[in-house]
């Protein structure tokens, strides 16, 4: 028997590579594919948090306003400091806020993420505050101005 024309073993060593190679290319492909999906909920998970954030600063604005509101009609100079606990991060990122006409926008950068959230008009013009960083805020109601400010 000639064991140059005996091929046996070599089947056995083709089928191992590619049993490998098919387990790798699937491997890959779910890899590929989980990572998009993982990608996705991150940016939903930030964007309801931010949403959530904004609302609560939404209501403590109003919050303030109303105080505002009733310390004018009883003492006529009424002095409001309100300090806002929000968190520092959201789904472990930073975030900014800005506060417009009758809006609160917050922003991330990684993932790249911009939640609009809209408050009720307030009886007090709400000084535009430009862009804070998310974390401890203070609305303060400045009486020689009759607005309320929003400082970090």
């Amino acid at each position: 028997m000639s064991f140059r024309l005996d091929r046996r073993a070599v089947s056995v060593t083709v089928g191992y590579i590619l049993m490998l190679s098919v387990a790798a290319l699937l491997l890959g492909v779910v890899l590929t594919g989980a990572g998009g999906l993982m990608e996705s909920q991150s940016q939903q998970v930030v964007s309801d948090e931010l949403t959530v954030v904004g609302n609560q600063l939404a209501s403590n604005i109003h919050e303030a306003d109303r105080l505002a509101q009733v310390g004018a009609a009883d003492t006529g100079e009424p002095t409001v400091e309100l300090t806002v606990r929000l968190p520092q991060q959201v789904a472990g990122t930073g975030y900014l806020v800005e506060i417009g006409n009758e809006t609160i926008t917050l922003s991330t950068s990684n993932p790249d993420v911009e939640v609009t959230v809209s408050y009720p008009e307030t009886d007090r013009e709400l000084a535009d505050s430009g862009r804070v960083s998310g974390g401890n805020l203070r609305i303060v109601y400045n009486t020689s101005a009759d607005r309320l400010e929003v400082e970090s």
